[in-house]
């Protein structure tokens, strides 16, 4: 099995760059020339939490340049925003069904790649990651992932990858229910945006007693919002849903550790769209996805709503991450 990787951003980087270093032929996808560059001359550097890695691969700009081939499997990790862009230049690269792993965060893009595509699962990634540099990813998080088919199920190739990922160093698990797991990862990505607006890394977050709680306010207002629309999630093996949490962030005697150097510091997604200055954040995939639905079931939403409008005008104003404090927050409640 080789693995096609469209989009070698931070979690493209370590997924592909983890199957590479296991042995498996890895191709990249990426629209940033001079990252592609960086993977094609040096190799991708694969730095964090399990050590420091140059990974060699191969790194193309366009999906017309891979001959591609029946034992082909298609990981999707661009952003939800590019995610039709993306599925419809692999379309008319080829005429074959290949199999396609959504592994980007939040739950339009099975359904988005399904428009393409008829063999569609989904990869529920709960790690940290960061590209902030051409040629390098660095692993701030080594949680697990989880892949399946979707909507619910699990097809002989996606058992095929997991069991490909599990030569990795990462944990994986094979579901039956991939999207009740990535609606439960959607809730957590709710505070994308608390940490891009404030600009404190996801261990600054749950270290701070004044961030924990707000965080803790946000999961609960999403998780109110999926119980009222009647949409079932679920945390992956071990690790319980997203009360546990709650419940982690709310408890006084929680004292996470913040790593002292920033390249182990965790950057939210929204964070590193904003660092960026992409023009665009993910948010309308993530907070917007229970502002709509907290509008059609009648669940009052104010604070996605608030973080929603707020993050979008600072990815429209090209602004760094940073702009609020919490405090700042609260009062605009």
């Amino acid at each position: 099995m080789r693995f096609v990787m469209c989009g070698a951003g931070a979690i493209g980087g370590v997924l592909g760059g983890q199957l590479a270093k296991a042995g498996f032929e890895v191709i990249f996808i990426d629209k940033i020339a001079e990252h592609v560059a960086a993977l094609n001359e040096h190799g991708l550097q694969l730095k964090g939490v399990l050590g420091n890695h140059t990974v060699p691969v191969t790194a193309v700009m366009q999906a017309s340049d891979i001959d591609f081939r029946p034992d082909d499997a298609v990981f999707m990790s661009v952003k939800s925003f590019h995610c039709d862009a993306a599925c419809a230049e692999l379309r008319r690269a080829t005429p074959l069904e290949l199999p396609i792993f959504c592994s980007q965060n939040g739950v339009a893009n099975e359904t988005t790649a399904g428009r393409h595509f008829k063999n569609i699962n989904g990869v529920m990634v709960l790690i940290g990651a960061k590209r902030l540099h051409p040629g390098e990813v660095v692993h701030t998080g080594n949680g697990p992932v989880g892949v399946g088919t979707y909507p619910e199920g699990l097809s002989q190739v996606a058992r095929d990858v997991a069991a490909a990922l599990e030569k990795t160093d990462l944990p994986v698990y094979a579901t039956k229910r991939i999207a009740q797991a990535k609606w439960n990862k959607m809730l957590i990505n709710l505070n994308n945006a608390t940490m891009g607006l404030t600009g404190l890394a996801s261990q600054e977050a749950r270290a701070d007693g004044e961030a924990r709680l707000w965080m803790a306010d946000v999961w609960e207002e999403g998780a109110r919002v999926l119980q009222a629309a009647g949409i079932a999630y679920e945390g992956p093996p071990g690790m319980g849903a997203i009360e546990d949490r709650i419940a982690e962030l709310r408890n006084s005697e929680f004292k996470p550790e913040v790593p002292v150097e920033d390249e182990f510091k965790g950057r939210a997604s929204l964070w590193q769209d904003l660092y960026h200055q992409r023009g665009e954040v993910e948010a309308d995939y993530f907070n917007g996805e229970i502002v709509e639905l907290g509008r059609r079931y009648n669940v009052p939403t104010p604070y996605s709503s608030l973080m929603l409008d707020l993050i979008k005008d600072m990815a429209a104003q090209r602004e760094k991450p940073g702009k609020y404090t919490i405090s700042d927050l609260r009062q605009r409640l």
